[in-house]
C-alpha cells in the first residue's frame, strides 16, 4: 500500500513535471530531451558538460519526460555526454547554446562493467562475513568490476585468495585483524561471485525523476596531482574550500568559480609523507589539521603561510574544537581508545584513556574514527571495528561506553544533529543510525542499500537534514528528518568513493572529494539543489 507521503510526493511530481520542462525551454541556455531505442523516455539519466576551459564537469538530470538543460552562464563546453550504466554513452559536440532536440540511447551492452560495488553485492545476504568482508576490503576503496574480474576472467577462489593475501601484505598499519582468516574468506567470495549468480545482477537505477524539481547540478573539478588522495575538506570562512593532499603533505585552497588551487605546506618533516587527513578552522581563522603519517597536529596561519606543530605521539586520525578552541584528536591505531588535547594558549599535549570494550588481540585494534563535539562540550567518538560509540564529557572528564545495536555495524564518522542527536553512519550495513543522549537510546533507519557503505554524514546548519556520503554506492543521500525519508543522488562518476563531507551554511550545498585507495580518478564534488526550497532549521 503506497503511504500518503508517497502519494503526496507523486502528485508534486505530476504537478511540478510540467512546469519544469517549460522552464528549461525558457531559462536554460543548453536543453535537449532523451529517449531510449523506443522513443520512451528516459528520466535520471547524467548529461555531462565536458571539456570547458576550465577543466570543470558539469551534471543535471534528465527529468520524467527525458528533458535536460543547463543554467545560464555556463563556461562554453566542448561537448555534451549522455550517460548511464544502464545504457550506451554517447556524446554530442557543442556548437553554440540551443536546443540538441532529441537524442535516443541504446541499452549497454554490459550495464556491470560500470555498476557500483553496491550494485554487485545487492545479491549478497546481510551475514558476518559480508560486514567483515566489506569492513576489511572495501574500507579504503570500491570492489566492482575491475576487481571482481582479472584480465577478463571472473575471480575464482584462487584468484581471490591472492587478491585478499596482496591486501593483506600491503596494510603496514595491521588494520586488518589477524582472525580475518584468507582462506575463509576467498572461499566465501568465490560463492557470492558465480556465473549464476551474476546473471540476475542489475546495474544500479537511474535517479529518481522527482530530483528535476530540485533542479540539481553536481560540479566536479579537478584535482591538480592525478594521483593525490584529497581525504577530507572544509569551507572556508574565506568562501575557498580547502582540502587536504594527504601523498603530497600539503594542503589546498581551491576556488570555487575557477577551479584553481593554492598550495600551503603543513609538514615539518619532509623526508616523512604526511598523511594529511582531518582540517577544521577556529574562531580566529587558523586552520588546524591532522598529518597522522608524523603524529602531530599542526596549525596554519593562511595568512601568514606559517604553521606551528604539535607532536601528540599517536597516529590521529579526526580532530575536533572545543568551546575554548582546543584542539582534540583520536588515536587511530591504539590498542585501547584514547584522545589527545593540544591547548589552543600554550600547544601543550594531554592524552586522556577512554572506556574500552578489551577486545582480544584477534580481533585486532578498535580503530576510533569519528570524533564530534556537541554543545556541552562532550566528545562522541565511534570506534570502526570494535562497534562502540563514546561518550568524553571534557569538564567533568566522565567517560562512558555504548556498543551499538546490532553486530559489526561499522560506526563510522558521525556528526551532531541540531536536537544534540549523534548521527552514525553504519559502513558495513548501509543503514543511518541516531543515539539520543537525553535518552540513551538508538534508532536505526535503512537507506535500502546493504552495501551502500556510508563513510560520513553531515548535518544542514539551515534544516537539519542528515546528508551520507555512500561511498559503495557513489551516491550522496539526504535523510529528511522530519518526514524520515532517504532521498538518493547519484553522482556521475564511477567510482565516487568519499571520506568527508562539508555543507556550506550559507547555501546547503554540499561539498566532498572522490578519494578512492589505491588511486581511483579524484575530484571535489558540489552537489547543489538550485530550487530547493528553504527551510527552518530545527529548535
Amino acid at each position: 500500500m503506497l503511504s500518503r507521503s508517497t502519494v503526496a510526493s507523486g502528485l508534486l511530481l505530476v504537478m511540478l513535471g510540467l512546469q519544469w520542462v517549460t522552464s528549461v525551454a525558457s531559462a536554460q541556455s543548453l536543453q535537449g530531451r532523451v529517449v531510449d531505442a523506443s522513443g520512451q523516455p528516459l528520466p535520471g539519466l547524467f548529461v555531462t558538460a565536458l571539456d570547458g576551459e576550465d577543466g570543470i564537469k558539469r551534471t543535471v538530470y534528465t527529468d520524467a519526460h527525458g528533458q535536460f538543460g543547463f543554467p545560464d552562464g555556463l563556461a562554453t563546453p566542448a561537448r555534451i555526454r549522455i550517460h548511464h550504466p544502464r545504457y550506451q554513452t554517447k556524446e554530442l559536440p557543442f556548437v553554440a547554446p540551443g536546443d540538441f532536440g532529441v537524442v535516443a540511447l541504446q541499452a549497454a551492452e554490459d550495464p556491470m562493467q560500470q555498476a557500483s560495488t553496491a550494485a554487485w553485492f545487492a545479491q549478497v545476504p546481510d551475514s558476518p562475513e559480508k560486514r567483515e568482508f566489506l569492513l576489511n576490503c572495501a574500507s579504503c576503496h570500491e570492489i566492482q568490476a575491475s576487481r571482481i574480474f582479472k584480465e577478463g576472467k571472473l575471480r575464482d577462489r584462487s584468484g581471490w585468495h591472492a587478491g585478499i593475501s596482496m591486501m593483506k601484505a600491503l596494510d603496514v598499519y595491521a588494520v586488518i585483524p589477524p582472525d580475518f582468516d584468507t582462506d575463509h574468506y576467498a572461499d566465501w567470495t568465490a560463492r557470492q561471485f558465480t556465473p549464476e549468480k551474476l546473471a540476475s545482477l542489475e546495474a544500479q537505477k537511474p535517479a529518481d525523476a522527482s530530483l528535476a524539481a530540485e533542479q540539481v547540478l553536481v560540479t566536479e573539478y579537478p584535482i591538480p596531482e592525478s594521483t593525490e588522495l584529497p581525504h577530507d575538506l572544509v569551507f572556508g570562512p574565506d568562501g575557498r574550500v580547502w582540502v587536504t593532499g594527504f601523498w603530497t603533505s600539503q594542503i589546498w585552497a581551491m576556488n570555487v568559480a575557477t577551479g584553481a588551487f593554492e598550495h600551503y605546506d603543513v609538514n615539518a618533516e619532509p623526508d616523512t609523507v604526511a598523511q594529511v587527513r582531518a582540517l577544521e578552522f577556529d574562531q580566529q581563522g587558523k586552520l588546524w589539521v591532522v598529518n597522522g603519517g608524523t603524529s602531530a597536529v599542526v596549525k596554519l596561519d593562511p595568512s601568514t603561510r606559517k604553521f606551528e606543530t604539535f607532536k601528540v605521539g599517536m597516529y590521529p586520525h579526526d580532530i575536533v574544537l572545543d568551546s575554548a578552541g582546543n584542539a582534540w584528536v583520536n588515536d587511530y591505531f591504539a590498542k585501547k581508545e584514547r584522545v589527545a588535547r593540544v591547548g589552543a594558549a600554550d600547544g601543550k599535549v594531554e592524552v586522556f584513556p577512554l572506556p574500552s570494550l578489551e577486545r582480544p588481540a584477534s580481533e585486532g585494534v578498535p580503530l576510533s574514527y569519528g570524533l564530534q563535539i556537541d554543545s556541552e562540550d562532550r566528545l562522541w567518538s565511534t570506534q570502526l571495528a570494535a562497534n562502540t560509540l563514546i561518550r568524553h564529557d571534557i569538564r567533568s572528564g566522565e567517560s562512558r561506553l555504548y556498543v551499538m545495536p546490532d553486530a559489526n555495524t561499522g560506526p563510522r564518522r558521525n556528526a551532531i544533529g541540531l536536537d544534540g542527536k549523534v548521527w552514525i553512519p553504519e559502513f558495513n550495513t548501509g543503514r543511518l543510525t541516531s543515539f539520543d543522549p537525553a535518552t540513551e537510546t538508538f534508532e536505526t533507519f535503512d537507506t535500502g542499500s546493504g552495501a551502500a557503505g556510508i563513510y560520513d554524514v553531515a548535518v544542514d546548519p539551515r534544516s537539519g537534514d542528515v546528508w551520507l556520503a555512500a561511498s559503495l554506492a557513489s551516491e550522496l543521500i539526504r535523510f529528511d528528518v522530519r518526514r524520515k525519508v532517504f532521498v538518493h543522488y547519484p553522482l556521475p562518476t564511477e567510482p565516487a568513493y568519499m571520506r568527508h563531507l562539508a555543507i556550506d551554511a550559507a547555501t546547503g550545498d554540499v561539498w566532498s572529494a572522490y578519494s578512492s585507495l589505491p588511486t581511483a580518478t579524484p575530484r571535489v564534488a558540489r552537489l547543489q539543489r538550485r530550487a530547493a526550497a528553504p527551510s527552518t532549521a530545527s529548535p
